[in-house]
């Protein structure tokens, strides 16, 4: 019907009838629900960034050390020694990375099946983000 479409131009999905009052509260149930899986996806993003910076500066005084050392047997003491610190930090953060990507996961699910609510018309969970 023509006169639904200019009642809700922007919410095309919008079932004819709807109540415009409710439009307010679907859209913020959606913005919320975005929130909590942006603020997961970015928290893991801040997370292995941590790391990449953390791996960095260790690959720096590791140079450091490679040119301070004073002859073959130093240098291969110095790059065996980086190696074990280097594979124990990647197994780490590993661990780090899974843990944080199933919450990661949890949140996304939360968040869409929010959105859906909030899109669909349902109650959207106050207090959560």
């Amino acid at each position: 019907m023509a006169s639904d479409k200019a009642k809700f131009p922007f919410m095309p999905g919008m079932a004819p009838g709807a109540d415009p009052a409710h439009v307010g509260d679907m859209m913020q149930g959606m913005m919320r629900a975005q929130a909590k899986m942006m603020d997961a996806v970015l928290r893991q993003s801040i997370e292995a960034l941590d790391f990449i910076k953390a791996r960095y500066e260790k690959d720096r005084a590791l140079y450091a050390a490679l040119a301070a050392a004073g002859d073959a047997q130093a240098s291969a003491k110095v790059w065996t020694d980086f190696m074990q610190r280097a594979t124990s930090d990647y197994a780490d953060e590993a661990g780090r990375l899974s843990a944080l990507a199933a919450v990661t996961t949890e949140q996304v699910i939360e968040g869409v099946t929010e959105e859906v609510k909030a899109a669909t018309g349902g109650a959207p969970r106050k207090g959560k983000a």
